[in-house]
């Protein structure tokens, strides 16, 4: 084989494969974009609920962790850390929340927000009065409601016992 030949089929090699090689570095960088998308998701759902974590996203965020940071084992190894203070006979809500934190600090540091988002920053979240406030009058008309509906019962179970 002569040089221009050799150059010849380097040039048809390179044609053939740039095309590919390209195809495949642009699906790993998509993967690795959606990956990290799904990721922080994650982190703004348990951001945005720790101080509230009694809603549906909340538990759906926690229960992805397991497939979304498959490949992270301080986020999975924190997660089951949380996991264990939910699931202890004696609840403890101050550990519960250590836990918490400590997870989202670790999925923090994976998805590189670290030197962003400080420890104290995950700590103080933001928690208006006017909020706390809603929840404990949602709370009393709860509870008066179901003193209602409890007296209620009361007096139709007390209507029939006279019937009978």
């Amino acid at each position: 084989m002569t040089v221009i030949n050799i150059v010849t089929l380097i040039n048809i090699i390179a044609i053939i494969l740039s095309p590919i090689i390209a195809l495949f570095i642009s699906h790993r960088i998509q993967i690795n974009y959606e990956k990290r998308k799904e990721k922080i998701e994650i982190l703004k759902t348990l951001m945005a609920r720790r101080v509230l974590a009694n809603s549906i996203e909340y538990v759906n965020a926690l229960n992805t962790i397991d497939i979304i940071f498959a490949d992270s084992p301080k986020v999975k190894a924190a997660y089951k850390d949380l996991y264990e203070a939910y699931n202890q006979p004696n609840f403890d809500i101050s550990k519960s929340h250590m836990m918490l934190t400590k997870l989202i600090e670790s999925i923090v540091v994976d998805v590189g927000y670290k030197e962003k988002i400080t420890w104290d920053a995950i700590q103080q979240p933001y928690y208006p009065v006017w909020l706390n406030n809603q929840i404990q009058a949602d709370s009393t008309i709860k509870e008066y409601n179901l003193a209602i509906a409890s007296s209620a019962l009361y007096g139709y179970q007390q209507q029939e016992n006279n019937k009978g």
